[in-house]
């Protein structure tokens, strides 16, 4: 695929994200698909989820905003099979408290699909907003204390 198809195939997944639709995610990444964080610190932040796992990311930070989780492309560029974006969101946590992140994040593409996606972020605004993300039990997510 080219540059601007990989390109498409991404804002497909920006789209799913934004409209909660899991399967459609699901689809966009390959068997062997692998998402890491590329925080620091805290631990509980370095994500190294599944294609499973990456495809309920959306909906269960949805469960802790008062509205579902909104990415906006700020900005992207792509070179070969990397799509690199630039993305932010503005939520507000069922607890009041402002999640206005700013996201930096690298697409690998193989046969348009996603085969590993790498995020940077303002882990210190993670780290206060959330007590942890668990998609494989989105009931153990949790917001940070008040």
């Amino acid at each position: 695929m080219g540059v601007e198809e990989n390109k498409q195939v991404v804002r497909s997944w920006f789209d799913a994200v934004n409209e909660g639709r899991e399967d459609d995610i699901l689809a966009l990444t390959t068997e062997d698909f692998q998402f890491k964080t590329m925080a620091r610190a805290p631990e509980w932040l370095l994500y190294n989820w599944n294609r499973d796992e990456f495809a309920k990311v959306p909906s269960t930070m949805s469960q802790l905003l008062t509205a579902p989780i909104q990415l906006n492309i700020v900005d992207m560029t792509a070179e070969g099979d990397r799509v690199a974006v630039e993305a932010e969101t503005d939520s507000e946590m069922l607890n009041g408290r402002r999640y206005n992140n700013a996201y930096h994040f690298v697409f690998k593409l193989r046969g348009g699909k996603f085969y590993e996606v790498r995020e940077y972020s303002c882990s210190h605004l993670a780290q206060t907003c959330f007590g942890a993300i668990e998609p494989s039990n989105p009931e153990a997510s949790k917001m940070a204390a008040v």
